[in-house]
């Protein structure tokens, strides 16, 4: 496997050809998944669920993603993006489908674990865009794709927003359709080239054990990425239900349209930080630097909140966990996908993705057993205490000079 360091000059420009239909089918899907956000608590407490039963449909989805992503990566790898990418869409479409019109809170459920199963294609989609970047320009572009992720967002939860007073199951529907049109240009824009091979990967038929792929470097940011989205998990699984209990705006509590205003702030500041921030960071900061900057941003936002009386200072809080996440998900998609040959991009990005799923799954549920009780104090501590964890590793075991550089 190569590690050699990575020269910052002379990056090939990004070929728009292959990273457009990409970004078009990010920011349709995230779209999609943004519309469902901010009605989906409100939905389940509607049909008689409490916290701890929002954070066992929330972990059931991840437990969806621990399952399927390296499964997806792999076939990706194998068959190509494309045909993958579709399978899942239209998993996700019936996911959605069964969703708006869930009877009861077990279909939810169902639901939400079949939707689960199509996350594997964030991985998919961060093969694709490796398979047609080089090194140096690649933190770029796993940017400008986590930028149409926020831009979905945005457009997600405005759909939600004005489509929560019709009825908490028309922004479901709306997001039916955001998918539908994602499967439209995956169809008719995507490419299905298979990935290159390279003279590190084991002859065909020959198999790696999963552990024999990953350098010393990988192994640390595998733990400091269960680290980040144990954290960042603890804290957006459950805050609607902090929001919920402890805030008034305009004179009524948080609601549906409300939640959909702040994932809309989060979407802009994921297009601003991942398309123009990041690529500044990444000229000044090494890869150790970046990923200490995001846990400061990040535990900064989290007392902010545990501490928050006000709506200025709320959406202060809001404003530095999404820029801290933002700055997240580019960086680790790059620092893994460079340590790995062409051939392996699906299997070890989904692999990791599905590492990372575990955390997911037990964040939510302990966050809503924390707040069953209204320990809101105790549920900020736990979410400040695992991002502190992560920042420690990250300044003891990473290197000091990044390897990957924008």
């Amino acid at each position: 496997m190569n590690t050699t360091p990575l020269p910052t000059a002379g990056a090939k420009a990004l070929d728009w050809q292959h990273i457009l239909p990409v970004f078009v089918i990010v920011c349709t899907y995230a779209a999609g998944t943004a519309a469902v956000l901010p009605v989906l608590p409100f939905h389940i407490r509607g049909m008689g669920g409490s916290p701890l039963v929002l954070g066992i449909i929330i972990a059931a989805e991840a437990v969806g993603q621990f399952a399927s992503a390296p499964v997806l990566g792999q076939l990706s790898d194998r068959f190509g993006r494309k045909r993958i990418l579709l399978v899942s869409q239209i998993v996700a479409a019936t996911s959605l489908l069964l969703l708006a019109f869930a009877p009861s809170l077990v279909f939810i459920l169902l639901a939400r674990a079949m939707f689960g199963l199509t996350a594997g294609n964030i991985s998919v989609t961060a093969a694709y865009v490796a398979d047609h970047t080089d090194p140096g320009n690649r933190r770029h572009a796993m940017g400008i794709l986590m930028g149409g992720a926020g831009l979905g967002g945005i457009v997600g939860a405005g759909f939600s927003g004005l489509l929560s007073d019709t009825s908490l199951i028309a922004p479901i529907l709306a997001a039916l359709g955001l998918v539908l049109l994602s499967i439209i240009v995956t169809v008719f824009r995507l490419k299905n080239a298979k990935s290159l091979r390279h003279p590190d990967d084991p002859p065909q038929g020959e198999k790696a054990s999963f552990p024999a792929m990953l350098s010393p470097v990988i192994r640390i940011l595998v733990v400091v990425m269960l680290c980040h989205c144990f954290a960042y998990g603890m804290y957006i699984s459950q805050m609607p239900v902090f929001l919920g209990d402890t805030f008034i705006w305009n004179g009524h509590a948080f609601g549906a349209k409300e939640l959909s205003y702040l994932i809309m702030a989060d979407g802009a500041v994921n297009i601003l930080v991942q398309l123009f921030v990041l690529g500044w960071l990444g000229r000044y900061l090494a890869e150790r630097q970046l990923i200490l900057l995001i846990f400061a941003l990040i535990c900064t936002g989290f007392l902010t909140a545990g501490l928050a009386t006000t709506i200025p200072v709320l959406v202060l809080a809001v404003l530095l966990v999404s820029t801290g996440d933002a700055l997240a998900k580019p960086t680790y998609l790059a620092a893994l996908s460079v340590h790995v040959s062409p051939q392996r991009q699906g299997i070890v990005l989904g692999a990791a993705q599905s590492l990372v799923a575990m955390a997911d799954i037990v964040s939510p549920i302990l966050g809503g057993f924390i707040l069953g009780y209204s320990l809101y104090g105790v549920w900020i501590g736990v979410a400040m205490a695992m991002a502190l964890a992560g920042a420690g590793i990250a300044m003891t075991r990473l290197p000091r000079r990044s390897e990957i550089m924008a």
